[in-house]
């Protein structure tokens, strides 16, 4: 037992939300040594800690090698583990761009690294802090690229990370703000990382010139985007469950859908590979009655034909 975590942290109401996410689980908690991934670390440690719970926790630690500090950042984090009595394992990785950003890629790899120790460990999930702020600044990003209502709802609380494990955000409808709250209260310091304040990037660059306005606007900004996410994510599993699946279909039968359940089938087959205003393009294409064959380019090799008879995504 982690009699460690402070008594303030153990009654916090932050606990039983985290302790629902887990259910009776073995989780691995992703700690990079920010204070989100403490705070949910402790307040892990807290769920594991009451009666009759049937949540076990361990801790993955991934070195990115990206940045001087990250040897240091693995040490403290291994005295925190420590201090805790939690089980730390720990990775490092290589980190290549994905499409230019060195980010993306940093995650994607950071997300397979984690996957790989919770298979290795024996957990079923991986766990990590993202929080309502996080969710703000992902929404509004997909709203100003383009996307359909998957992309629009922001981050899911619970997602595949491969077939055997599960990725779980608990903290989602949380502020960051509280968060450094739970670890104050435990009097345990964190690293900071400075690339999540590096304005070259859309996030560091919302985080310095946008967010604070909106938050001067809107005090509840962070927290209304996280419950409008759930909205948004329900309505995504309504269109994805109603729209057809494929990338072939009847042009008469695809136009007796609505225009935005058009565009969720012809998503859900393009991916990424097209903006919004491509899609919806191609969804009002579908339902307009025009006969004569119409090509739309995607980016990434993917084009979409409408004929006066079909509808079809053919990748180069």
């Amino acid at each position: 037992m982690n009699s460690g975590v402070p008594l303030e942290i153990r009654r916090h109401k932050l606990v039983a939300k985290v302790r629902e996410s887990y259910g009776n689980q073995k989780v691995l908690v992703g700690l990079s040594g920010g204070p989100d991934s403490i705070a949910l670390l402790l307040l892990s440690l807290a769920a594991e800690t009451q009666k009759s719970s049937g949540c076990s926790i361990i801790a993955g630690h991934i070195h990115h090698g990206i940045r001087e500090e990250s040897d240091n950042e693995q040490r403290y984090v291994e005295s925190l583990c420590k201090q805790f009595g939690v089980g730390l394992f720990t990775k490092r990785i290589s980190v290549e761009p994905k499409k230019g950003s060195l980010a993306a890629g940093a995650r994607e790899a950071r997300y397979h690294a984690l996957c790989k120790i919770a298979v290795e460990e024996g957990a079923s999930c991986v766990s990590v802090a993202h929080h309502a702020d996080d969710q703000l600044e992902t929404m509004l990003m997909a709203l100003c690229r383009g996307g359909g209502i998957r992309k629009l709802a922001g981050m899911s609380n619970n997602r595949k990370l491969s077939d055997e494990i599960s990725l779980i955000r608990p903290l989602l409808q949380t502020n960051k703000i509280d968060l450094i709250s739970i670890c104050e209260l435990a009097s345990v310091s964190w690293c900071k990382d400075p690339t999540n304040e590096d304005v070259n990037t859309p996030r560091g660059r919302l985080r310095r010139d946008v967010i604070p306005v909106l938050r001067e606007l809107w005090s509840s900004a962070d927290k209304h985007a996280a419950n409008a996410s759930l909205i948004l994510q329900a309505a995504a599993d309504v269109f994805e469950a109603v729209a057809p699946v494929g990338n072939v279909w009847k042009r008469e039968e695809l136009a007796e859908f609505p225009t935005p359940i058009i565009a969720e089938s012809i998503h859900l087959a393009v991916g990424n590979r097209a903006k919004n205003e491509t899609v919806n393009a191609i969804a009002h294409a579908v339902a307009d009655g025009i006969t004569d064959p119409r090509i739309f380019e995607c980016s990434d090799a993917c084009n979409v034909y409408v004929t006066a008879h079909t509808v079809e995504v053919c990748y180069k």
